[in-house]
């Protein structure tokens, strides 16, 4: 009787092992699974990360080409502004030469008239 017992007794210590060792296997695949995803998600971050800095340089440079282009289209303006004054002060002179021209014609005229 007392080993029936002890046959008892070690078949339900066999019995609660073997269901902790089923429940140790399901954690354990629970958290091989979780560290796949972990994995799987580290290397879409890193991926990320890396087309971040790709784009952060494709910004940088094409900023500092605005830069140069905006310089450069300073310059122009620059040019076509003193251009814009040379042409606005020889309209000026043309106007006054033609006020003289026409006053002189006037004159002629005049004189032409009292003759």
């Amino acid at each position: 009787k007392i080993l029936e017992e002890d046959l008892s007794s070690a078949e339900e210590k066999l019995t609660a092992a073997e269901d902790k060792l089923k429940e140790l296997e399901t954690e354990l695949t629970d958290i091989n699974n979780n560290m796949k995803k972990m994995e799987a998600a580290e290397g879409l971050q890193a991926q990320r990360e890396d087309e971040l800095e790709s784009k952060i340089r494709d910004l940088t440079e094409e900023k500092g080409d605005l830069h140069i282009r905006a310089e450069n289209a300073e310059r122009q303006i620059q040019v076509l502004e003193e251009n814009i004054a040379k042409l606005e002060k020889e309209v000026e002179d043309e106007q006054t030469s033609h006020a003289e021209t026409k006053a002189e014609l006037e004159a002629v005229n005049a004189e032409i008239d009292d003759i």
